[in-house]
């Protein structure tokens, strides 16, 4: 019973933090404590941030990162690549794959972060970065269904897009726009 309580404790404790998030950056109107940073490098320490939880599912990661200086809010952007890889591993099937591509693009990034998971239904992929929506139930301690949504709400402060694309047993693509210098 305490193993219980103490998981819920941690769900609960994730799930108010990700609120308290969420509520942030929804009323931020223009972005603050933005800097010049390398964005390439700063996913390669998310990746390698994350790099026992792909390990304990034998992932081989394919990585083709440039390095890029982006002006912009690095601990806001950080959330970003560790959700998005995060979900990559958690989503993703032992001995499976994950390609992180970032290329720069006249006065953007293009980022693409593609696994061979589960993948999402197509009727499900328009939800995905809704509030609380979570496909899979059976995952449903594993997270809130806020991480999505906060990665998006993050990239539109930036003024970039996010899209996903997703085959069903296949695998999911995101690819990500962000403006080099912000406005």
């Amino acid at each position: 019973y305490l193993d219980i309580i103490i998981e819920e404790s941690k769900r609960l404790t994730s799930l108010a933090t990700n609120v308290l998030n969420l509520s942030k950056i929804e009323t931020q109107v223009i972005l603050k404590d933005i800097q010049r940073f390398n964005m390439g490098e700063q996913i390669r320490q998310s990746i390698l941030l994350l790099d026992s939880k792909f390990q304990s599912k034998n992932i081989s990661l394919d990585i083709n990162i440039e390095d890029c200086n982006i002006y912009a809010n690095k601990k806001m952007l950080n959330q970003v690549w560790l959700n998005l890889l995060d979900n990559a591993i958690k989503f993703n099937n032992e001995n499976g794959l994950v390609s992180v591509n970032m290329k720069k693009k006249e006065k953007e990034i293009l980022i693409t972060i593609i696994d061979s998971g589960i993948g999402i239904s197509k009727e499900v992929v328009s939800k995905i970065f809704d509030k609380f929506y979570q496909e899979d139930t059976s995952h449903s301690t594993k997270g809130n269904g806020l991480g999505l949504t906060i990665v998006k709400k993050i990239i539109e402060l930036h003024g970039g897009t996010i899209e996903c694309e997703s085959i069903v047993s296949k695998g999911t693509k995101f690819t990500i726009i962000l403006p080099i210098e912000q406005i």
